[in-house]
């Protein structure tokens, strides 16, 4: 029978948070749990406290994201949605309220770490709603009982989810055959880059994958929905656009339209200085356009670079698979647009130990490899996914399996993509990539190649030419040699945002200050004349090399350097009577505040408090981005 949502269609569209189908919403679940000095039960009620008594849209809510850019968008998302109804996000899991896991289905350590998280969550007692595609493959799955789920095509209506989970009840909004809406609000983890999911579902049917059980056949957005969110994001200062679905070249079969069409109207709204990048695409929807995603690739505009999955080199193993295509294909596919798209980077997939692989089968695999020398490529093992015909065929051993995976891997690390690089100069793109020690910005070249420089917040959102001085395995060195403005106002000031609040910190963190307060959880108290000792020592007799205090007790402007800014007050003095809130509520009410960036960035937070007269200052342990 087809869901009620189905039949109606847009009239239920973006429901309203305040109601929903009673079969939608299960009772508050009873938990027993078993007394430790005795074998008697004791019932509680809820496994979220008192929420229920409380007032939707104050909780904190912690999220955690498993798998590909197309979960990644729908969890941004989910967070702007919940974000415009109040509800604030912590990066801290245990002063959350209330969990939000986004899962994927692909691979099992995925899967596993999903499932732990939840069990960890609810022994917790904490409010728990899962999504993405575990709970939507198999909504029955052990370890999801009275779990609420927020569908892969319901995430514009989280908020519903959330409130009646906060209540403690269990609602589960499953139904498929329906796109959100994709002009919601959005909070993106990287600022400068939005992900337009083009559709949802696919084609396909891989014996290996889940992926069709959870995002269902393909669902294509209109190109006119598509061109509307594109240019209204650049218009918000985006300058790097991520084209994500389960597989990018199928898009528009099931709406009369196709990928290359999309890709034209796309680049009449895209202006110089924002760069469009493919998804994946499998090769059998691409054979027939391969001379426009040619064409589309060697756009100045388009980062000629392109993601297609192989998995195997034997026509056997593709066909076990049900992968729809030869190797034959798959080499016509790389053949020609390698021939007509200069320097294109071409990543691809493999999976090794696939049931009833032989070894001359892996060798026909470790041929292709070898002839195509890809630059990137995602090497799996197989994992038996539960409920697809793979799980039922005969296993490859696994010792057998984790020595293909060792021999391509070490194959592949002989390749050497990158040192022809040396001494030339290449246009870059940066937006707010860097890298793991914080030391370097992180750029890509036309073909999306890794450049590193000497981290230079300024160029964020602009252009530049950088002088390659060194190669490295997977990215190049090298030194910029001049710059563009940025693409727009919107950009601009969202470089000047992050350059502001990432010297400010900074220089609060390279004054000393946080060496002279408690990184944990409590509470710090200090005197007026405590606290002026302590801003003396670390930053200089008149303070304003850190901050400074006036003396009425209340802050005044903040100068670190050139940077000035006026400090975030978390209590009244006039009307805040009772202690300090914890640090890690203080992180959460600054996180509005402080960009993305800076949390990635892991830099300390401080936030100056006034009590009844008194100086309190609290420091946050670092902000670790999950």
């Amino acid at each position: 029978m087809d869901d009620i949502e189905d039949m109606v269609g847009d009239e239920v569209g973006r429901a309203d948070v305040r109601f929903l189908r009673l079969a939608m919403v299960a009772p508050k679940p009873t938990f027993i749990e078993r007394s430790s000095t005795s074998n008697r039960t004791v019932s509680n009620m809820s496994s979220c406290g008192d929420l229920e008594t409380s007032v939707p849209g104050t909780q904190l809510i912690w999220m955690k994201t498993y798998g590909c850019s197309h979960n990644v968008s729908d969890s941004e998302y989910m967070q702007g949605v919940l974000a415009s109804y109040g509800y604030r996000f912590t990066e801290d899991p245990d002063t959350a309220q209330l969990w939000l896991l986004n899962s994927c289905t692909v691979k099992d350590p995925s899967q596993a770490a999903f499932m732990h998280l939840v069990v960890k969550g609810r022994k917790q007692k904490k409010a728990v709603v899962v999504a993405g595609c575990v709970p939507q493959a198999d909504r029955y799955i052990k370890g999801l009982e009275d779990v609420s789920i927020v569908g892969i095509q319901q995430v514009d209506r989280v908020v519903e989810v959330v409130e009646e989970t906060l209540k403690g009840h269990t609602v589960r909004l499953l139904a498929k055959n329906r796109l959100p809406e994709l002009d919601l609000p959005k909070i993106r983890k990287n600022p400068m880059v939005e992900i337009i999911p083009l559709s949802t579902g696919c084609l396909g049917a891989c014996t290996y994958c889940k992926t069709r059980h959870a995002r269902g056949k393909l669902g294509s957005y209109t190109p006119e929905a598509i061109v509307a969110r594109a240019d209204a994001v650049i218009n918000e200062g985006v300058t790097e656009i991520w084209l994500s679905s389960e597989d990018t070249g199928a898009y528009g079969i099931d709406i009369g339209t196709d990928l290359p069409t999309l890709l034209h109207k796309l680049l009449q709204v895209v202006p110089d200085g924002v760069m469009l990048r493919l998804g994946m695409t499998n090769p059998p929807y691409i054979l027939n356009h391969l001379n426009s995603i040619a064409q589309v690739l060697n756009h100045d505009r388009v980062y000629s670079f392109l993601h297609v999955p192989v998995q195997s080199g034997s026509d056997e193993v593709l066909l076990a698979m049900k992968r729809e295509y030869t190797t034959a294909e798959f080499r016509r596919v790389a053949d020609e647009l390698l021939a007509k798209v200069p320097d294109l980077t071409l990543a691809t997939d493999i999976i090794c130990g696939f049931p009833t692989e032989t070894e001359a089968q892996f060798d026909e695999t470790m041929e292709l490899v070898e002839k195509y020398r890809f630059h990137i490529m995602n090497i799996s093992q197989f994992y038996p996914r539960p409920g697809t015909p793979a799980a039922k065929m005969k296993r490859v051993p696994t010792q057998v399996v984790k020595d293909r995976s060792r021999r391509l891997t070490k194959l592949f690390e002989t390749f050497d993509p990158y040192s022809h690089m040396v001494g030339r100069t290449f246009k870059v793109w940066v937006n707010t990539e860097v890298s793991d020690d914080k030391k370097y910005t992180v750029a890509h070249t036309k073909n999306y190649t890794k450049v590193l420089f000497s981290r230079d917040d300024s160029l964020i959102g602009c252009t530049a030419e950088v002088h390659v001085l060194t190669a490295a395995r997977f990215h190049v060195i090298g030194k910029v040699l001049s710059r563009t403005h940025s693409v727009n106002d919107a950009a601009a000031a969202i470089r000047k945002q992050i350059c502001t609040e990432a010297s400010y910190l900074s220089a609060v963190v390279r004054s000393g200050l946080m060496t002279k307060t408690n990184l944990s959880n409590n509470h710090v108290h200090t005197s007026k004349g405590e606290y002026d000792d302590l801003v003396n020592e670390s930053c200089g007799n008149d303070g304003r090399s850190c901050c400074s205090i006036n003396g009425n007790g209340k802050n005044s402007d903040v100068d670190c350097g050139s940077v000035s800014q006026t400090m975030v007050m978390v209590a009244d003095e006039s009307s805040q009577k009772e202690p300090i809130e914890s640090v890690s509520t203080v992180i959460t009410r600054l996180a509005d505040k402080w960009n993305c960036y800076i949390r990635e960035d892991k830099v300390t937070l401080l936030a100056l408090a006034t009590l009844a007269g008194s100086i309190s200052v609290v420091t946050a342990r670092l902000l670790t981005h999950k």
